[in-house]
C-alpha cells in the first residue's frame, strides 16, 4: 500500500492561464522548492473550476516544478470553496492546506505550522490580521475597510469572536478534521471559510490562529457582486445553524 503524503496542497484555479505574471508558475515552484528542502513527503493537487482558457495545459506544463500533480479538471464553473472540497476530499495527506493560487500567502509561512501539525493540532488557518502578521502590499483601501467590517459581522454571527481573520486563504486540515467538517459543508463560493470554521467550532475543535506575511497580488477575483453574494452566504449559513441543518451536536 503506498503511503500517505504528509502533507497534501490543495490549489482552486480559475482563468489561470490568461493571467499576467503567472503566480502560480512562482507559487508552483515555491511549493516544490520549499517542502524539497524540508524533506516533506508532499503531493499538489490542482482543481480547475470550470476555466475558458488553458489553464489545464498551463497547469500541466508546470508540473515539473513539483514532485507529485495531481490535476482536477472540471469543465463546469461550481466556485472556489466547491473546488476546494473537491480536492480536500481527494487528498490523501495527514494534513490538507489549500491556498490560493497567486501565492499571496507563500509556503514559506509554513515554518510556523509544522510545530502546531507535529503536536497534533487539526485546525490550522492563517492570519493577516494578529499583531505580528505582515503586509507587504496591501489591497485596495475599499477593499481592506470592507474586510475588516466583514470579519467582525462575521465573528459575531458564526459565534468565531476571537478570530482575527476567518478569510486568509492559507488554511490546515488534518486528515480527521477534513473528514468530519468538509461533507458537511453546502457553501461553494466564497463563504466557505466561516462556514468550515463555524463546523469546526462546533464540533469541538480547537482553531489555531498563526500570523502569516501576505502580499495582494492584485489580480484577486473578488469584487463587490463577490462581497455581496458572501454576505448572502452568510446569511444562508446562519439560517442552517438555526434551523439545524447541520445535524452537529453543539459543545
Amino acid at each position: 500500500m503506498e503511503q500517505k503524503p504528509y502533507l497534501s496542497v490543495i490549489i482552486p484555479a480559475y482563468n489561470e492561464g490568461s493571467r499576467k505574471g503567472n503566480e502560480l508558475e512562482k507559487n508552483l515552484q515555491d511549493i516544490g522548492t520549499h517542502l524539497k528542502q524540508k524533506g516533506i513527503d508532499y503531493e499538489v493537487i490542482v482543481i480547475n473550476d470550470g476555466s475558458k482558457d488553458n489553464t489545464v495545459e498551463f497547469v500541466k506544463s508546470l508540473s515539473g516544478l513539483v514532485s507529485k500533480i495531481e490535476i482536477i479538471d472540471r469543465k463546469e464553473n461550481r466556485g472556489k470553496w466547491y473546488s476546494v472540497r473537491e480536492g480536500l476530499l481527494k487528498a490523501n495527506g495527514k494534513f490538507r492546506l489549500f491556498t490560493d493560487a497567486d501565492g499571496a500567502t507563500s509556503i514559506v509561512n509554513m515554518e510556523n505550522f509544522w510545530r502546531e501539525m507535529k503536536d497534533g493540532r487539526d485546525v490550522i488557518i492563517g492570519s493577516r490580521d494578529m499583531k505580528e502578521s505582515k503586509i507587504k502590499k496591501h489591497q485596495p483601501k475599499w477593499k481592506e475597510v470592507l474586510g475588516d467590517a466583514g470579519n467582525l459581522f462575521i465573528q459575531f454571527l458564526m459565534g468565531l469572536r476571537g478570530i482575527e481573520d476567518t478569510q486568509c486563504g492559507f488554511k490546515v486540515l488534518s486528515e480527521k478534521a477534513t473528514l468530519d467538517i468538509i461533507p458537511k459543508m453546502k457553501v461553494d463560493r466564497w463563504g466557505g471559510d466561516f462556514e468550515m470554521l463555524m463546523l469546526a467550532k462546533k464540533m469541538g475543535y480547537e482553531i489555531v490562529e498563526i500570523p502569516v506575511v501576505w502580499v495582494d497580488a492584485g489580480q484577486s477575483l473578488v469584487n463587490v457582486k463577490a462581497y455581496i453574494n458572501t454576505l448572502k452566504e452568510l446569511m444562508q449559513v446562519k439560517w442552517r445553524m438555526l434551523t439545524g441543518q447541520y445535524k452537529i451536536k453543539n459543545k
